[in-house]
This record gives structure tokens, sequence and C-alpha cells, in this order.
């Protein structure tokens, strides 16, 4: 049982971590915050959105456990999370998909050079 659950729970983070990285604005925020600490202000500089927009977004990469938040004072800095472990998940199960799509791309090329021998 602990196995099922466990699995569920890195599926689950899996799952936050794709919906995140779907965004396009979101993977505009992560590039922004890799570069360094930044408040939310400076990240949604040149962004088409609102301010509470911005921080909409912020919360959805936090959950992601993409970007963790740092208070500074009176401010809050945004910055990458230390954790790799939703990437490297996200990595692992792109890389296995796509070793998957590989085999079976070669198995139909084979298929069809088989098919074109008189």
């Amino acid at each position: 049982m602990a196995r099922s659950v466990s699995a569920a729970r890195r599926a689950n983070r899996l799952d936050r971590t794709l919906l995140a990285l779907a965004d396009p604005t979101r993977r505009e925020l992560i590039e922004r915050v890799g570069r360094g600490p930044v408040r939310a202000t400076d990240l949604s500089r040149g962004l088409p959105m609102s301010r509470p927009a911005v921080a909409k977004h912020l919360r959805v990469l936090r959950g992601a456990g993409l970007v963790k938040a740092v208070p500074q004072g009176r401010e809050v800095l945004y910055q990458r999370a230390e954790d790799s472990g939703p990437i490297d998940e996200a990595r692992a199960y792109l890389e296995a998909t796509s070793a998957g799509w590989d085999r079976a791309l070669a198995a139909f090329k084979r298929f069809a050079e088989a098919q074109e021998e008189p």
C-alpha cells in the first residue's frame, strides 16, 4: 500500500510540474528567476498582465516546487528552488517517453523497409 501511495505522490508532483511548465508565461518567469533572486514587481515588468496575474503564476510555480519565495525585509524575492526533484522527475518521464517513441519509430522503419524489399 505504501508503494502505491508513494507512486501516486510522484505522479501528482509530476502533474503539477508539467502543468506549471505548460504555460509560456510561467516558463518566462522561470527563466527570469533563474538569473538570480528577483522581486515580483521586477518579474512582472514587460509582461502583458497585471501584477496580481503574475502573483497567481508564481503561486503555481511555488506549488510545483520550481520556485521559492524568500522574505527579505519588507520584500519577497523569488528564486529557483534548491530541490531539483520536480525537474529531474519531469526529465526522467520525458526521456522514458522519448525512448518509447524512438523504439516504436525504429520498429515502424524496419517494417516499412521490409515492405519495400522484393
